[in-house]
């Protein structure tokens, strides 16, 4: 099926900023970037209110795959209107089977591949236009993809049904006791009721019905993760804190011009077993560490290192330990164990965020569902 799917919605400047507001599918091959209009009280206004495209997804073929430091960070596409766009991929870009809704890899992907993408409409006037990838649907064949949304509000209906309102305002989506709803990492069974605002999504069904907003039913729903997490920094010359992407602030620390200190990592809890868990390299990096992976003899090692401390994480080991980093320093730390081993999903290694109280230097609090990473003062 041929298929352009044009996504819009109106932003606050913050939320532009964050990256962290998403869109809604359409059946037609475009929809018009509008969105109802509120009158005082309680009618719908009648003339159409201007919204910001925020994605777009169709259907494309790879023509190449590039890579840097043998990771791969780009793709060249051909989309079938036959634009050829160059999508840059990072850690945030999700790639999932459109077939079983299970995470796939960018490894997986081959030259000559049918694939749905979704990718920023912001793009650069260069040949070809380049533009940053959110998720990418492998294994598509003839079936309809699957769409991507937020969660604006959950509510149950007299029949039964929930009824899952984008965040957009422009689709409602009805499950039941037959869909089946699950968390992309953790395969975790998911109740509709729990769904909570702003919720990233997956959704997949063929049928709209031709209202405003927009209807459907779906079978199957995953749960995709939380946006990215923003940093806490502070401007040694002005002592002024401000917000930025963790992308942001590993840029800025790699450069040798850069004066930025980060004062903390603040992101989104997830748990595991009762614990909290945080994305290892994203943490490390923002909080100025190095960060390197290795096999051997059969495992897999993740090794986090700073101007004074190393510590060698062994995948599927729960043991955390450090030493000094500095040659001929003696200074290993106890063994810990914080109850969930290092583990790798989705090519990311996630780890319980209580490993950088061995790695000496840091605190770290757990509060009201935020991790925070600070280093000691």
């Amino acid at each position: 099926m041929k298929k352009k799917q044009i996504l819009a919605m109106g932003l606050s400047a913050a939320l532009l900023c964050a990256g962290s507001a998403f869109a809604i599918k359409a059946e037609t091959t475009k929809v018009e970037n509008t969105k109802p209009i509120q009158q005082e009280g309680s009618e719908q206004g009648t003339e159409a209110q201007e919204a910001q495209l925020v994605r777009v997804g169709e259907m494309a073929s790879v023509t190449s795959i590039q890579k840097e430091a043998d990771m791969i960070s780009s793709m060249l596409v051909k989309t079938e209107a036959g634009q050829e766009i160059q999508l840059n991929l990072d850690m945030h870009t999700m790639v999932v089977n459109n077939e079983t809704g299970v995470p796939a890899t960018l490894r997986e992907i081959k030259a000559g591949d049918k694939v749905f993408v979704y990718y920023s409409p912001a793009m650069t006037r260069s040949l070809p236009p380049q533009a940053a990838c959110e998720l990418i649907l492998v294994n598509v064949g003839d079936k309809i993809p699957a769409s991507l949304h937020e969660v604006g509000t959950v509510t149950k209906e007299e029949d039964g049904k929930y009824a899952i309102a984008t965040q957009t305002g422009d689709m409602i989506i009805r499950a039941d006791s037959k869909t089946a709803i699950s968390d992309a990492r953790t395969k975790n069974v998911i109740k509709v009721e729990d769904l909570t605002k702003g919720t990233r999504f997956l959704a997949w069904y063929d049928m709209v019905a031709m209202s405003y907003p927009g209807q459907a039913y779906t079978e199957k729903i995953v749960v995709l993760p939380a946006v990215p997490a923003t940093v806490e920094i502070i401007d040694t010359e002005t002592v002024s804190k401000t917000e930025v992407a963790p992308e942001t602030m590993i840029e800025k620390a790699k450069s040798d011009e850069s004066e930025l200190k980060v004062a903390a990592y603040v992101t989104k809890a997830e748990m595991k077993d009762g614990k909290a868990v945080i994305a290892v390299r994203k943490a490390a990096e923002v909080l100025g560490c190095k960060v390197s992976y290795e096999q051997k003899d059969g495992k897999e090692f993740v090794t986090i290192e700073n101007d004074t401390r190393k510590m060698t994480l062994e995948i599927g080991q729960d043991l955390y330990v450090s030493a000094s980093s500095k040659e001929g320093m003696v200074g290993m730390t106890a063994p810990e164990k914080y109850g969930v081993a290092p583990y790798i999903a989705d090519g990311v290694t996630y780890a319980p965020a209580d490993m950088f109280k061995a790695l000496v230097g840091f605190d770290v609090e757990v509060k009201d569902g935020t991790v925070t990473i600070s280093a000691k003062k």
